[in-house]
């Protein structure tokens, strides 16, 4: 687990950032990566992952069941509706106002200093 910083919105990319930058500071290459996450979230979590590690790096995700609601029936429970809708909502945002899938500055390598 590599600790990310922010609590508040954007944690599952501000979580792949924070790895990202881990593995650049430990000199790592990354091939390939199981993610855990719940079920709802799989696709939004694999798609927020793939967009901060590059198109290098096979992103897999390991799905694990919220224990809150039946996944098979989630329509007949108020917290399994909140989270399918809430999820599908929050993936097309993803999609349609993609976030930075460039290093961000920080991330990237110090231009050298070439005098005028």
């Amino acid at each position: 687990m590599v600790p990310s910083h922010v609590i508040g919105r954007d944690r599952t990319y501000s979580s792949a950032i924070a790895l990202r930058r881990w593995l650049r500071d430990h000199n790592m290459a990354l091939r390939s990566i199981n993610v855990v996450t719940e079920d709802a979230h799989a696709r939004r979590t694999r798609l927020l992952f793939q967009k901060a590690l590059g198109n290098d790096v096979m992103v897999g995700i390991i799905s694990i069941p919220n224990p809150d609601y039946d996944a098979k029936h989630w329509w007949r429970y108020s917290e399994g509706v909140r989270e399918v809708i809430g999820e599908g909502i929050a993936y097309t945002y993803a999609k349609v106002f993609s976030y930075q899938s460039e290093p961000s500055p920080e991330d990237r390598p110090p231009k050298s200093f070439l005098p005028p």
